[in-house]
């Protein structure tokens, strides 16, 4: 159907059907079948402008050379026929295809696309807050004591420590910790081999007592030096004193002093600078065994065993006292009642009670030695008999002497038990 006859039953005939009949002359551009009333529908729905038509998408009738023939083309509007609903039949049948590619691909007319500039849609983040700064970069140095220096036992000893901010980066919090390691001259090492002692350290307002001296088993001690917190710019540096004093009852031995440098109030400590300081503790005071007779056959149930020991002390005899522990392995699982310690005093024999040691073994409680066996003479005699058989190896006794809290090294007597 040319353009002249469609113009013509534009005027008889409603827009609508016009649009209809020149779409249904057409047919789809892809596949020539007559295209469906719903699709007529949903292009005139279409709010969108029409496509633009090229000629090889959309058959539309060749136009004449006459020029009246091809004015009849575009009708003008009349009363029945409003401008607005105007439409001529190839760009009906584009507006008919788009509207069947949009019902087929829904998301494509709906979906937005995403920002080309991602600056311009991207809200601001808000501003990171300030993570703890590390103490690396701190330098701990130990004043007053030097690599290897001797510590007597029981003497007040100072010292101080010094912490520097050797990072040019900025600036360091620290908080000031002292504590000693695990000493292999502990008293008792059942559990953990701590030196016995006491730490101060000097504030502002005087000498403060620390809660330790030693680590101890966990990192409690870390948290110490908190009320004495201080913050070092680039390459500042602060000092702070310290004293400590190691009871009589260690033993002699290597002490390793460690310092640290922990950010205040913080629990992770795997990057804390440390300073270690090793000095050798040392007793003038403990007193020695100088001889031990051999001791006499123990016949279980009836006779003990009987042996004479001789002690002696820097400090004299005034404060010695005897030490007698029953060192078997497993002595810390017999029954006391089992066991009997006497001591010769003058002419008599005084038994005594037996007590456990820090490490779980029993001995003379030295409680009841204090009035009974002081001072002179420094040879003492005891004899040691059992009940019943021993069930924890060969029987092995450790005989020694303490002088004012210090004690000295024992030495091992083994009876022969029938």
């Amino acid at each position: 159907m040319n353009a002249s006859v469609i113009a013509r039953i534009v005027k008889i005939v409603p827009l609508a059907v016009v649009a209809a009949v020149g779409v249904a002359a057409c047919g789809s551009p892809e596949t020539g079948a007559l295209a469906a009333p719903t699709a007529v529908r949903s292009a005139a729905s279409v709010p969108a402008p029409a496509p633009a038509v090229s000629a090889s998408q959309t058959p539309v009738a060749t136009p004449s050379a006459d020029p009246s023939t091809a004015s009849t083309a575009a009708p003008a509007p009349t009363a029945e026929t409003p401008a607005a609903s105007v439409e001529v039949p190839a760009v009906a049948a584009a507006k008919a295809k788009a509207a069947s590619k949009t019902a087929a691909n829904p998301a494509a007319k709906t979906e937005p696309k995403p920002a080309t500039n991602p600056a311009a849609t991207t809200e601001p983040k808000p501003a990171a807050k300030p993570a703890p700064v590390a103490a690396g970069g701190v330098g701990i140095t130990f004043n007053g004591l030097g690599e290897g220096q001797s510590v007597e036992v029981g003497d007040l000893v100072s010292f101080s420590v010094t912490w520097k901010n050797n990072d040019a980066s900025g600036s360091r919090a620290v908080a000031p910790v002292v504590a000693t390691r695990q000493f292999e001259g502990a008293p008792c090492q059942v559990v953990l081999a701590m030196a016995q002692g006491t730490l101060e350290r000097k504030d502002a307002s005087g000498w403060k007592s620390l809660p330790s001296l030693s680590q101890g088993g966990g990192m409690d001690y870390a948290g110490t030096g908190n009320d004495a917190a201080f913050t070092l710019g680039a390459g500042e540096s602060r000092t702070v004193e310290y004293r400590m004093r190691l009871d009589a009852a260690n033993h002699p031995g290597r002490l390793a002093i460690e310092a640290d440098a922990p950010v205040p109030f913080v629990t992770s400590f795997r990057d804390m600078a440390r300073g270690v300081l090793n000095v050798a503790v040392v007793d003038h005071h403990r007193p020695v065994v100088t001889s031990v007779s051999t001791p006499t056959a123990m016949v279980v149930g009836r006779t003990p065993t009987e042996f004479t020991f001789k002690v002696s002390s820097p400090d004299g005899a005034a404060g010695l006292r005897p030490v007698v522990v029953l060192a078997s392995p497993g002595s810390d699982r017999v029954n006391p009642e089992d066991v009997t310690i006497e001591a010769k005093v003058g002419d008599e024999w005084k038994s005594f009670e037996l007590d456990q040691d820090c490490e779980g073994r029993y001995r003379v409680a030295p409680s009841q030695l204090v009035g009974v066996m002081t001072g002179a003479p420094v040879s003492y005699t005891f004899r040691v008999g059992m009940a019943k058989p021993w069930q924890g190896g060969p029987l092995e006794l450790r005989v020694g002497a303490g002088s004012d809290g210090h004690y000295g090294d024992t030495v091992t007597v083994r009876p022969d038990v029938r």
